[in-house]
């Protein structure tokens, strides 16, 4: 295996596009993650929880536009990513499978670091394992990708229902036992947030928090993969390599997406306010499957949007410092979580609980806007993000140029 064979992609051979679009997921993410660090897990995050005013409109607007559909972006991108790592990897004649094996062992190890010992939303153990799954659908027929994701969507969406169900049943048999359980898990949670040692907290998220989240990898693992397949299917089927012969298929997507994906969340919005009364035992289920459902229209159109905007040479420009924070993905997602843990911790500035929506969302744009100057100041002196440099070690198990030479 020779340097050049592991040279990095030039500036001319990156799809700027694709590196817009995961840094614009990564802000919609923090957008999202943001609630859940400065929030309990076992919080009450329906928008009419908030009391009225700013903070329930500022809760509206995350649970409307961004809740579940960055993160299918980020999903889709990381499976044509993995096309784009597998055409590339196959160009060199270099061994696609122990690569990307070594790859997805080092994203493993990150997510379980970052789960264990910093925070409970981690993502990147979710996508470790779903890639090995993924892995085994490299040479499948696109018609039988198709058809995976069609079926691994319906039983998502299945499960989504099923958890629904058993949320809402749970609930409905404790009766007003469900809220002060809630209130008491609540207390609880603020008192280590805002009272432990760094490790007192891990020990306290490895017994209350972690076994929930190890649970929900049951309903998130078929969504992940389906949305992987999406971008393995997208990649496979060449549309990236010719963005404007595909201007096209982009407005139908967006033209569908966006009506079905905003009346599906009108009826999130009944339902949610009680405006259409379905029983305690069904909202939760509605609630779900709702807002997941809007999800698979929405992300999409989404990515349409956004393409076509990158149509125009202007917009293009003016999005283009973006990219930067696009190619640090990881290490901006890793980031997020060291600086919400030294604002929102107990050991840091100990503001959890205490911040309102309209204050979290003012976090995330000045958290988001710093991040693009930092990523664009570090890619005019280095080749990667420090933790994209370390991944790529690891997958390679060779030192990898990292100064920009000039």
């Amino acid at each position: 295996m020779t340097n050049q064979d592991l040279a990095p992609i030039q500036p001319a051979e990156r799809i700027s596009e694709i590196d817009i679009i995961r840094g614009l997921a990564l802000f919609g993410i923090l957008m999202v993650n943001m609630s859940f660090f400065k929030f309990p897990i076992f919080f009450d995050r329906y928008p009419s929880s908030f009391a009225a005013g700013g903070d329930q409109v500022g809760a509206w607007v995350i649970q409307l536009l961004f809740t579940g559909k960055f993160y299918a972006i980020f999903s889709f991108l990381f499976g044509l990513g993995f096309y784009i790592f597998m055409e590339r990897t196959l160009q060199k004649g270099l061994a696609l499978v122990p690569l990307y094996r070594r790859r997805l062992f080092a994203l493993l190890l990150f997510g379980f670091i970052h789960l264990l010992f910093f925070w409970s939303g981690d993502i990147l153990l979710t996508y470790a394992l779903v890639g090995f799954i993924l892995l085994r659908f490299r040479d499948k027929p696109l018609e039988s990708i198709k058809k995976w994701i069609i079926g691994l969507f319906a039983l998502s969406l299945f499960m989504h229902v099923l958890f629904g169900l058993i949320s809402g049943y749970g609930e409905l048999m404790l009766g007003d036992q469900y809220g002060a359980m809630m209130a008491d898990m609540i207390a609880e949670a603020k008192v280590y947030y805002l009272q432990s040692s760094f490790l007192e907290l891990v020990a306290y998220r490895a017994v209350n928090e972690i076994p929930y989240v190890l649970l929900s990898l049951f309903l998130m693992i078929p969504a992940v993969l389906a949305f992987f397949l999406c971008g393995l299917y997208v990649g496979r089927v060449g549309i990236f390599k010719d963005l404007p012969a595909h201007v096209s298929l982009f407005r139908k997507v967006r033209n569908l997406g966006l009506p079905l994906g905003a009346l599906l969340l009108l009826a999130y919005v009944l339902v949610e306010k009680g405006i259409l009364p379905v029983g305690m035992l069904l909202r939760p289920v509605l609630l779900s499957a709702l807002n997941y459902s809007a999800s698979l229209f929405i992300f999409p159109a989404y990515i349409a949007l956004l393409l076509l905007a990158l149509q125009n040479d202007r917009a293009k420009k003016i999005l283009s410092p973006i990219a930067a924070a696009g190619r640090m993905a990881l290490t901006n997602y890793l980031s997020h979580t060291l600086i919400c843990v030294l604002l929102f911790y107990g050991f840091g500035l100990g503001l959890y609980a205490s911040i309102s929506v309209l204050q979290g969302i003012v976090i995330v744009l000045v958290i988001y806007a710093t991040q693009i100057v930092l990523s664009n100041l570090w890619l005019s002196r280095f080749r990667y993000g420090p933790l994209e440099w370390l991944w790529r070690v690891m997958t390679y198990k060779q030192i990898q140029p990292f100064l920009i030479r000039k």
